[in-house]
């Protein structure tokens, strides 16, 4: 029985639409790319086809193309975390790393690193998807509510708003891969030709398909695994439909574009199947009858009806809550926060890849991301987290205390460096938890402050079309006494032009997780301190604030005070410290830890 066309489901990767859309560069069109294409190839395996080294690409991106050596990498190194590599194959790299910045040379690294050739050509390509401004294509303002009418929307209405919004945001991609698919062949393929060039159809080999199957992903219907849409059309039974010839071992052009068109629909494991047929998840807070604005939020998962891999989280409307878990959900998941506010997030699970998007006054704790942290719209949030990479596009008054192994992107279109709470402080990962090292080597993240690269972000901006790699920033930038609130002190903006600083050693302070975790031993492993420690000045400086703490103690215990005196001051202390407890809103998420 030949199996029909309804029966196999095509689909885009989600990860290259909302985590690498970077920047659509001018150069970044189809005469250019076909040169790098031809480049790549002529250099053959010297760096150039069919593995493409960081030495070639950087040549014809910044010699040829004229683009910005930083901005050359921002692309390369971020195809190269998006790519589908195993916890031990990211762990090799980070050895890799590791030992060429010992040699002494901090980027001799790059030079070791290769990515399949046309499939970043493909990405690059790519970049043009969302091209109307910097600011509404990588800020994501579609994703997922465009309407400023969402703000003022009904619940209910807001439901709907998201799932439309992000499935327009997912029709607005397919269009763009249908409408360019014959471009892409172009691209991909060095003797394709157009029927209206020529007047017959043009093949396409193997490679070419293999190459699309970076971006198209599916499924034949009734089966559980996902395939790339290589592996699909040379399926015996669907070989005919997508014009595949064994015997040539290659592709027909027309009745493959026709074959992929007619299969190609929204994703079955995206945000708008699990809005409308996820799993609700009773992880909120429990509200009180005058604490009407909790009973807005909603959590829903995919994890009944997803594989692995494919798994979603979708926090949306969170208000006033604290929400701590370790969770069979979150793990390997994407978690995707929505539109919360006033709220403490401890999602300390190993997770494939974090959204967080028009999210204010919040404090984030995750376990360690695989893949890639996108922050978008945002005010006002204290991020920790271990991750792959970490991109921040449109937001204010941001502190991540971050490790990750790349370089952090800074979109910073929309910023503007006049308010003072418009930038983002940078800072050494500050906590830890019993499973954390564990964790950490499921999703193949290592932590060491020698591959650490949180306080060199790169900074893309469209005003000058070019991107800055500033140096530390703490310099120019007076330290300020930190305030002690749920989300930690909005950061002041550096001089003009530049959009994060680094915080001082003075400001730095640990963080606590508030709550108990059980235990997951594997060979003894249990994690008691940051994995690699903190860099030398941030250590000695949580060092002196210990000592400070110690001599306090010591001064009191020493002090001259009656019993009368020593319980009226004890009893100031605490009045005062519950009185913060209370103006900060962490007296309510002590609460929420207790129910």
């Amino acid at each position: 029985m030949v199996l029909k066309m309804s029966e196999v489901e095509l689909w885009l990767h989600p990860d290259i639409f909302y985590y690498g859309i970077v920047y659509a560069h001018p150069k970044l069109t189809l005469p250019y790319l076909k040169k790098v294409v031809a480049y790549a190839k002529n250099k053959g395996k010297d760096g150039g086809y069919p593995s493409l080294s960081w030495t070639v690409w950087k040549h014809m991106a910044v010699n040829k193309m004229l683009m910005k050596e930083d901005l050359a990498w921002t692309y390369f190194q971020m195809f190269y975390t998006l790519h589908d590599f195993t916890a031990n194959e990211r762990l090799e790299h980070a050895e890799l790393q590791h030992q060429m910045l010992e040699s002494g040379d901090a980027k001799s690294y790059r030079s070791c690193m290769q990515v399949p050739t046309l499939e970043f050509v493909f990405f690059l390509y790519l970049q043009q998807a969302n091209k109307v401004s910097l600011r509404r294509s990588l800020v994501g303002e579609e994703w997922p509510g465009a309407s400023p009418r969402s703000c003022i929307e009904s619940p209910s209405h807001q439901n709907k708003s998201e799932a439309t919004a992000n499935m327009l945001d997912e029709h607005k991609h397919i269009q763009f891969v249908v409408s360019h698919i014959y471009q892409i062949f172009e691209l991909l393929s060095d003797d394709f030709k157009s029927q209206e060039m020529s007047n017959q159809d043009s093949n396409l080999s193997v490679d070419v398909v293999k190459a699309l199957g970076y971006v198209i992903k599916g499924r034949i219907m009734k089966q559980t695994n996902v395939l790339s849409v290589y592996d699909i059309a040379t399926r015996h039974r669907l070989q005919g439909k997508a014009g595949y010839s064994r015997s040539a071992g290659t592709f027909t052009a027309q009745t493959l574009e026709r074959w992929i068109q007619a299969n190609l629909t929204d994703n079955p494991f995206g945000l708008t199947s699990c809005i409308t047929s996820g799993t609700r998840l009773k992880w909120n807070s429990p509200a009180s009858s005058s604490e009407t604005a909790r009973r807005k939020a909603r959590i829903i998962a995919n994890s009944s009806s997803a594989p692995t891999g494919h798994k979603l989280v979708f926090f949306t409307q969170c208000s006033n809550q604290t929400i701590a878990r370790q969770s069979a959900f979150l793990s390997g998941s994407y978690v995707k926060l929505h539109r919360c506010q006033r709220s403490c997030f401890y999602l300390l699970s190993p997770l494939k890849c974090a959204t967080i998007e028009k999210c204010t006054r919040m404090t984030i704790v995750l376990g360690p991301v695989s893949t890639c942290i996108k922050l978008v719209n945002c005010q006002d949030i204290l991020l920790i987290a271990p991750c792959q990479s970490i991109t921040v596009a449109n937001c204010t008054g941001i502190t991540l205390h971050i490790a990750t192994p790349t370089q952090p992107i800074i979109l910073s279109d929309g910023m503007s460096t006049d308010d003072v709470e418009a930038s983002i402080v940078l800072a050494p990962y500050n906590t830890f938890y019993s499973n954390l090292e564990i964790h950490l080597a499921q999703v193949g993240l290592p932590i060491s402050p020698q591959i650490d690269q949180w306080k060199n972000p790169i900074c893309i901006s469209n005003v000058h079309n070019l991107s800055h790699n500033h140096s530390r920033l703490s310099d120019v930038v007076q330290p300020r006494s930190p305030r002690y609130s749920a989300v930690g002190d909005a950061p002041l903006a550096a001089e003009k032009g530049k959009f994060y600083r680094i915080m001082t050693p003075a400001e730095f302070y640990m963080f606590s997780i508030p709550f108990q975790i059980s235990e997951t031993m594997i060979n003894g492993v249990t994690t008691s301190e940051i994995p690699g420690g903190l860099p030398e000045e941030y250590s000695q400086a949580v060092k002196a604030k210990q000592r400070a703490t110690e001599r306090w103690k010591k001064a009191v215990k020493e002090s001259q005070m009656t019993k009368e005196e020593r319980n009226s001051f004890q009893q100031l202390v605490e009045e005062k410290f519950k009185q913060w407890l209370t103006e900060s809103g962490n007296q309510r998420q002590i609460d929420d830890l207790r129910k």
